[in-house]
């Protein structure tokens, strides 16, 4: 999806799984994709999104983003990138562009957010980097 943003949507650069929190501190999400000038959240639904459980989840999700005034897009498997393209530029189309001090949103973590360990961390902390790395 990230791909699809930058070399076929031709849009700027956009945040990968970077936290989205409310300015109280609380979470809104951790989005796929997040471009913080427009507030525009992008999601890709894998296979487990099928369940009642996690669309539920999902949808719940949905609304506290939009609830923010930040604008959401959704892609599935299957889809042309062209079609998602076009997707995020409608979607981005209608977002808000506000500036930092009228936003309901905030990139800042809250001092009891903790991040989860990176994949970085985590192939680094495994010995995997070394496997991956050297033959």
């Amino acid at each position: 999806m990230h791909l699809t943003w930058e070399l076929v949507a031709e849009l700027t650069r956009a945040l990968a799984n970077r936290p989205v929190f409310d300015l109280d501190g609380n979470l809104i999400g951790v989005p796929d994709l997040f471009d913080p000038a427009s507030g525009t959240v992008g999601e890709y639904d894998g296979e487990h999104h099928r369940s009642i459980e996690q669309h539920r989840s999902d949808v719940s999700r949905e609304d506290r983003f939009r609830d923010h005034g930040l604008e959401y897009f959704t892609t599935v498997r299957g889809e042309s990138r062209s079609t998602v393209a076009t997707r995020m530029h409608r979607t981005r189309s209608r977002a808000k562009f506000l500036p930092p001090e009228s936003r309901a949103w905030t990139l800042e973590p809250p001092s009891w957010y903790q991040a989860p360990e990176s994949l970085d961390e985590y192939f680094e902390r495994t010995g995997m980097v070394e496997r991956l790395t050297h033959r």
